[in-house]
């Protein structure tokens, strides 16, 4: 081997070693931009001159390349847009090239010294790594764990020293207060210590705030449900002022976390607390609740918003279970309306902010679920006006948040406050009518969900209106199945049948009317309510005209007559519609084909029901007359028939012509 070999060799190498370098470099580099996005504890001033002065690999190895200095003949750019350097005598390139690559100067690192503050303790963050090696993770762990243990060790120390008559009361609150002060005063001061090192809080600070401020409510909880040394209304202003405080601090310092452990933690441990289930627990979570969404204000805190309503919503659930019929349910109730139309209010705001808030559309939810179980406490005919009142509000707030200048706010929320105002509706009918009216409010209730639906073209009334409709037709179906029988529409409640039925078909074509007016409702549902609304309709003209002949017959001292007249006149009615609608697709070509068919099918069921069930049920002369007049209308719209569409082909064929 000569000498030029070996110096084409050592060039290769030496090439190599320099790509290598280049590689930790970069990588150096990479991390020194990553650790500076995040909040940075740096070296002392003379650790950091230290370095510079030492030369070390700063000048001209791996820390250089890390603070900068990497050399400028770069081809490209790296991760980050830190430069990648196109080495003479990489792979890929021949020695030759390699020793013609003219060299550069290195630029020598900066030795301007870093801000003074103490050395970086423990390893630095792992992307991507276990959620243990992330930065902060073990401590808000640790952060979490003891607020939890130490509320949880004061609501024990609270109960256990009531029920085993340590300490007195005085005591107790005293040391309560005075472990709330100092922990918030730790929390405060080393909140503080942290943003003016220009960090964000840390999660102890935080825990240490949150945790003092969540024993000073419970406290206040304390002084007022168990011990009653305040009234309600004191203790209840008490409450918002400790919450407000802490959240206060919350929202100076941007934490989430803050918040959530506040409410969170007040909510478990004040049922603990208080020691029963009534209005006064209901009111201070309700405090705290509204407090928890002045925290968050003006983020969207989708734990926070759930953390701060269940606790509320469980307190109405077991107030409404232990003050059934009792005194304490009415002021039970008002504490659950007003929490309901905050939560209507604050989550109107929150979607109107970010339309994609479904954690507030479902704290509206949950906040209606526990008002109106807080109202089935009371007798039926309060229970029946909270209802009704209910569901007036929410179907006009949604009704409201639809449309200028309220609205429009997103589907989620006018979905589920549309929802709630209908079922607290249809909570009201079952409630306050009497038990043979209960399928007819329904139905009402019905027809007008379907009528807002068809005049405001709104799919959300419509589906509302179908559900409530589909309920009072399942609640109407026994008046149906009352008139096949003399035995079974004698013993039955006619009149109340009657009017139920006028309703239903009503409904029936209603619903109809509103599928088709409505936009944006597919062919196929429209097909689907044009059949519902026939079959209903059918069913209920006939067990109208049934139940008046039947009551008439009753009258009359002959109640099997007035029902197989009933039923006669009834066959002949569907013939007679039948017989229409045939017309109908001769004299309108553009809706012929539904109509034809239409016509054909009732048709078929009329002369279907005239065998099957007239020929059985009807006797004597009713039944031939039934007969008589059904055959005479099924020859006269054949002949009107034939004989339109006789004086429709010769029109046809001049134009085809």
């Amino acid at each position: 081997m000569t000498h030029r070999d070996d110096v084409a060799r050592l060039e290769v190498e030496f090439a190599d070693a320099m790509q290598r370098m280049y590689v930790v470099g970069n990588g150096l580099a990479r991390l020194r931009h990553e650790l500076e996005q995040q909040p940075v504890v740096t070296t002392t001033p003379r650790t950091a001159s230290a370095a510079v002065r030492s030369g070390g690999p700063a000048q001209g190895g791996v820390a250089g390349a890390a603070q900068g200095g990497l050399p400028h003949h770069a081809a490209g750019t790296g991760h980050q847009g830190v430069p990648v350097p196109a080495v003479a005598g990489a792979p890929g390139r021949t020695a030759s090239s390699a020793g013609s690559t003219p060299s550069r100067p290195v630029p020598r690192p900066s030795t301007q010294a870093p801000p003074a503050g103490p050395p970086v303790v423990g390893p630095p963050p792992v992307p991507g790594g276990p959620w243990y090696r992330r930065e902060g993770a073990v401590t808000r762990v640790l952060a979490v764990s003891g607020a939890v243990v130490t509320l949880s060790g004061v609501a024990m120390l609270l109960v256990l020293a009531v029920r085993h008559g340590w300490f007195g009361p005085g005591a107790r609150v005293s040391a309560g207060a005075l472990l709330a002060g100092l922990l918030g005063g730790l929390g405060v001061r080393g909140g503080a210590r942290d943003r003016d090192r220009g960090s964000p809080a840390g999660s102890a600070p935080v825990a240490l705030v949150a945790t003092g401020a969540a024993v000073a409510y419970l406290d206040v909880v304390a002084v007022t449900a168990l011990y009653g040394w305040l009234p309600a209304s004191v203790g209840v202003v008490l409450c918002l002022a400790v919450s407000a405080l802490g959240s206060l601090v919350a929202r100076r310092w941007g934490s989430e976390l803050l918040a959530v452990l506040l409410v969170g933690g007040g909510g478990l441990f004040a049922p603990v607390v208080a020691g029963r289930a009534d209005w006064v627990l209901a009111a201070v979570l309700a405090v705290l609740a509204a407090v928890g969404w002045w925290a968050g204000r003006g983020r969207t805190t989708p734990w926070l918003t759930l953390v701060r309503v269940v606790p509320v919503i469980l307190a109405l659930l077991a107030g409404a279970a232990a003050t059934a019929g009792r005194p304490g349910a009415a002021p039970l109730v008002a504490v659950g309306l007003v929490v309901l139309a905050a939560t209507v209010v604050t989550s109107a705001l929150s979607v109107r902010r970010d339309a994609d808030d479904i954690a507030s559309s479902a704290a509206l939810a949950i906040v209606a679920t526990g008002a109106l179980a807080a109202a089935a406490a009371l007798s039926s005919t309060p229970r029946a006006l909270v209802h009704g009142a209910v569901g007036a509000v929410l179907l006009l707030a949604a009704t409201a948040l639809g449309r200028a200048p309220l609205g429009r706010v997103a589907p989620h929320l006018l979905v589920t406050t549309a929802t709630a105002g209908s079922v607290s509706a249809v909570l009201a009918v079952l409630s306050g009518v009497p038990d043979g009216f209960v399928r007819s409010g329904l139905l009402v209730l019905a027809l007008a969900h379907l009528a807002v639906a068809g005049a405001t073209r709104s799919r959300i009334a419509l589906g509302l209106g179908a559900g409530v409709g589909a309920l009072g037709v399942l609640a109407w179906l026994p008046d149906a199945l009352a008139v096949t029988t003399v035995r079974l529409a004698t013993d039955h409640d006619l009149a109340s049948a009657f009017v139920a039925s006028v309703l239903a078909a009503a409904v029936a074509v209603l619903a109809w009317w509103a599928a088709c007016a409505v936009r944006g409702v597919a062919e196929p549902v429209r097909r689907l309510a044009a059949v519902l609304a026939w079959a209903v309709g059918l069913v209920a003209t006939a067990t109208a005209l049934v139940s008046v002949g039947t009551l008439a017959g009753v009258r009359l001292g002959a109640g099997a007559t007035g029902f197989t007249a009933g039923h006669a006149v009834a066959t002949v009615v569907w013939m007679t519609a039948a017989a229409g609608l045939l017309l109908h697709s001769l004299e309108h070509p553009s809706e012929s084909d539904l109509a034809l068919r239409s016509g054909l099918l009732l048709s078929a069921v009329a002369v279907a029901k005239l065998f099957l069930f007239d020929l059985a049920a009807l006797d004597g002369v009713v039944r031939s007359v039934a007969f008589i007049a059904t055959g005479l209308l099924l020859l006269a719209t054949g002949s009107r028939y034939a004989r339109a569409w006789e004086r429709a082909r010769p029109r046809t064929s001049t134009g085809d012509a």
